[in-house]
């Protein structure tokens, strides 16, 4: 009996030992060889294959500091473990040459200066303690360093963006100069001294004013400069890539400027306004003729003086009275084309992983034949369902439009590459002021001659071109996250490599059902919408009753069994 007692025990301790190993192993294993599965359909907790390729490219050792305070609000701890699981896959994929430390500066005065040196601050949080709400201090940032520069998230709060920003961080630190990528100061209406527009309270919308969501985003990864060539100053060739953002006052100095800057190899992306849209007295739109359209046809792409509207599109607030009340409605705006996956080049990676994109007013492109040995393809394109007014523009909302029959695909994004030739080839330098008219004897006077010394360069090698028919879906008013995303994709696809595109573009895709607009009294959308909400509990309840009468049936069969084996008996 004893034996027996004592070989229980040691067969009993050798499994608790083997689990324990087994335990042990698979931590281990688990710190080295880090693995997770995801099941999202966009592979939002994955890291990316342009991560991977980052951190595996490393040839020194980057370290990374999360600043964390251990007492954090329990809402917080969700944050928490997706940080600690995204940098101990970072660890383990960059094979040694990624060190990540955690400190609490709460307490640790050298761990405080630390945080305060990589820009971390400590945050107020509101949490709820005993059904009330409280206020706590905490760290919830992180800071990279390798050598001597340092780069940071003050606070973690987008788990939506962790990869990205953490990704950019250290391709900040590592990089050993931060290009520069220029935006064209431009106007979209004629000259007024500023000493006039102050005595008649008008204040002017600056470029950078008009379009601040591009210049924020674009500060973070590069070196903004405000372009201004009213003077004839030749465009710096340090600029890796120049952005026209709309504009119609364009002298031909301007166009020169512009045209000699990207034959001596600059890169263009134009957002060209081919319909302007004013709401100083109604919404109202009218065709704009502007210089920057000739150059783009001269180059092999013509923006059409049309609008398109698409049955994919966006909605808009109209206001609806309800006896006497007034209140918001949203309804589809067919000016605010909204295109999805299937309308971009899936074999550019500039927008290959691009889910949406919502254009304001935009007008067609359409590729000509160009002067040079230029290629072109479209970026962007509208839905099947879409069509063009190009006279009698009326862009209010309404209930319903009136739709053609010609409905068809449209391109509203354009890249050409290739040799360009110059606008201005076998033609005299353009004078820094246009003639003007002297109001006294009504005769022209030119108050800047042509440039004797400057020669036209009449060809550029590999140039590349991207237009948009459309500048307004980046301004303050309708850049969206998305428009911004797309902008900054071309930027980074013209001026510095593909790394960061595939990263930033994974963004949860937007999984509104919208009306078509095409169908009048469509009850798609309740359709989708109420058999999401009822099917899982009828799908549930049909199994429930399923099982039961199964049950039921089993429960029958074995009482007439166990009755007639009674009977026999």
């Amino acid at each position: 009996m004893k034996k027996t007692k004592l070989k229980n025990r040691a067969e009993a301790a050798v499994v608790i030992a083997a689990v324990i190993a087994a335990a042990a192993l698979v931590n281990y294993g688990s710190t080295r060889y880090f693995t997770r599965l995801d099941l999202t359909e966009n592979r939002q907790y994955t890291v990316s294959n342009a991560t991977k390729r980052i951190l595996r490219d490393l040839d020194d050792i980057v370290n990374i500091k999360a600043y964390f305070s251990k007492e954090l609000p329990p809402e917080t701890h969700i944050t928490v473990n997706a940080v600690r699981d995204l940098l101990n896959e970072y660890k383990s994929i960059a094979g040694g040459k990624l060190r990540v430390t955690w400190e609490d500066p709460a307490g640790n005065p050298e761990a405080e200066a630390s945080a305060r040196s990589l820009n971390v601050p400590e945050i107020t949080l509101q949490t709820f303690k005993k059904d009330k709400a409280q206020a706590m201090k905490g760290y919830m940032g992180i800071g990279v360093m390798y050598s001597d520069r340092k780069e940071s998230i003050p606070v973690v709060q987008n788990l939506a963006t962790l990869e990205y920003d953490l990704t950019q961080a250290i391709m900040k630190v590592k990089r050993n100069s931060v290009p520069k990528v220029g935006i064209l100061k431009t106007q979209t209406a004629d000259f007024i001294p500023p000493e006039i527009s102050s005595r008649m309270g008008m204040s002017e919308e600056t470029t950078e004013k008009r379009f601040t969501p591009l210049f924020n985003s674009l500060r973070n990864d590069y070196q903004i400069v405000t372009v201004d060539v009213s003077e004839g100053i030749p465009i710096d060739s340090g600029i890796r890539t120049l952005i026209i953002p709309g504009g119609t006052h364009f002298t031909d100095r301007t166009l020169f400027e512009i045209d000699q800057y990207f034959m001596n190899g600059g890169n263009l992306i134009v957002l060209a306004n081919a319909v302007g849209v004013s709401f100083q007295q109604g919404p109202q739109a009218s065709v704009q003729e502007s210089k920057i359209l000739d150059l783009l046809e001269h180059y092999g792409v013509r923006v059409e003086r049309n609008l398109i509207m698409d049955a994919s599109c966006g909605h808009v607030q109209v206001p609806r009275n309800l006896g006497p009340f007034t209140i918001n409605e949203m309804v589809p705006y067919p000016f605010f084309i909204r295109v999805v996956e299937n309308g971009f080049d899936k074999t550019n990676p500039a927008v290959s992983d691009q889910s949406e994109l919502i254009l304001a007013w935009a007008s067609s492109l359409t590729h000509k034949e160009s002067i040079g040995n230029v290629s072109a393809s479209a970026l962007v394109t509208s839905s099947e369902q879409a069509w063009g007014v190009s006279e009698h523009f009326d862009i209010n909302p309404k209930p319903d439009y009136n739709i053609p029959n010609n409905l068809n695909s449209h391109i509203l994004a354009s890249h050409l590459s290739g040799q360009f030739k110059s606008f201005f080839d076998g033609m005299p330098v353009p004078p820094v002021r246009e003639q003007e008219t002297d109001e006294n004897n009504m005769s022209q006077i030119k108050l800047t001659p042509s440039d004797p010394d400057r020669a036209v360069k009449t060809s550029n090698t590999n140039g590349q071109l991207v237009v948009v028919g459309d500048a307004n879906f980046v301004t303050a008013q309708n850049a969206t996250r998305s428009n911004i995303i797309f902008m900054l994709n071309m930027v980074d696809w013209l001026s510095l490599d593909n790394n960061l595109i595939a990263v930033r573009s994974r963004v949860l895709k937007d999984k509104t059902i919208n009306a078509n607009v095409l169908e009048e009294g469509s009850r798609k959308p309740d359709i989708i919408r109420f058999t999401n909400i009822l099917a899982m509990p009828v799908i549930v309840a049909c199994a429930g009753i399923a099982i039961s009468l199964r049950r039921r049936e089993r429960i029958s069969d074995t009482a007439a069994t166990v009755k007639k084996e009674g009977t026999q008996s």
